[in-house]
């Protein structure tokens, strides 16, 4: 009887543990070349063509910005109002769970959905991959200086 566990061991780590996948490096350094190699011009009068070429400058599926205060929002997909919205009450559900949440990170199908409130503004990014927190800010502050350098409230 112990070779048959053995063998039924050996069966279902086979099984189980199918996902033998690594990353693609060459792929990553093709991508790390081109992105490096190549500007992005961000210009637009608009803060939807802003936000658009933001969003292909950092690779990411959407961006959209809401600001807390004056209920304004930018945004780079269509329906950034009610998603700003619907992200705000999810930020706010987790801010009175867990006091100290900067950041809050989910998957939804096969995109990543960050939220992000920073200095009066909350900031929804769609992307095929989690950014970090660091990266978040960098594109909020990136956002931030574009928006006031066009006189974009």
């Amino acid at each position: 009887m112990p070779g048959l566990g053995y063998f039924f061991a050996r069966f279902a780590s086979k099984v189980l543990a199918f996902d033998h996948t690594s990353l693609p490096e060459q792929q990553f350094a093709i991508i790390h070349d081109m992105i490096a190699n190549q500007t992005v011009p961000v210009k637009g009068k608009e803060a939807s063509e802003l936000l658009g070429c933001l969003k292909r400058k950092h690779l990411v599926n959407s961006i959209t910005v809401r600001r807390m205060k004056a209920g304004l929002v930018f945004s780079s997909s269509g329906n950034g109002m009610q998603e700003s919205q619907n992200a705000l009450d999810i930020m706010e559900f987790v801010k009175r769970s867990f006091s100290s949440t900067d950041v809050v990170t989910m998957r939804a199908g096969r995109e990543w959905v960050m939220l992000m409130p920073i200095q009066g503004s909350f900031y929804l990014v769609k992307a095929n991959s989690a950014l970090s927190t660091l990266e978040l800010r960098a594109l909020a502050r990136e956002i931030e200086s574009v928006l006031k350098k066009k006189a974009v409230s």
